[in-house]
């Protein structure tokens, strides 16, 4: 009986389930890594940084966030120190790294400051 090769028989991919695993968790740990650093940053950092993420300059954002761009280049800066980099593109690439972890703080990050939490509306 013919049996079908599985993918990772086929000539010319040299991938084996041990180094699927051992890229895979050597991924985890920079996700877990841009993780933790992500977790440095206040609130407005964190909005700031995602939305240069998103591809937005400094004057786009402060229109969004309806503060000067002076500020958001102070935050851009502050978040940029606490994440240890220097280019917005490593910015971009820990954003994109620890992004399901981002999903919930975003949610949470773009509620207005004056805004009642939920917890709070549903107690009444």
């Amino acid at each position: 009986m013919i049996q079908p090769v599985s993918l990772s028989m086929s000539p010319g991919n040299f991938s084996t389930p041990v180094s699927d695993e051992i890229a895979f968790r050597a991924w985890l740990t920079r996700r877990d890594a841009a993780r933790q650093q992500i977790r440095r940053l206040s609130r407005r950092e964190l909005q700031v940084v995602q939305l240069v993420a998103s591809g937005l300059a400094n004057k786009s954002i402060a229109l969004e966030l309806q503060i000067s761009v002076k500020t958001i280049e102070k935050h851009r800066a502050n978040a940029a120190r606490k994440l240890g980099i220097n280019s917005t593109a490593e910015m971009v690439r820990i954003t994109v790294l620890a992004d399901h972890e981002l999903q919930e703080r975003n949610r949470i990050a773009t509620q207005s400051y004056f805004e009642a939490p939920e917890a709070v509306l549903n107690e009444n």
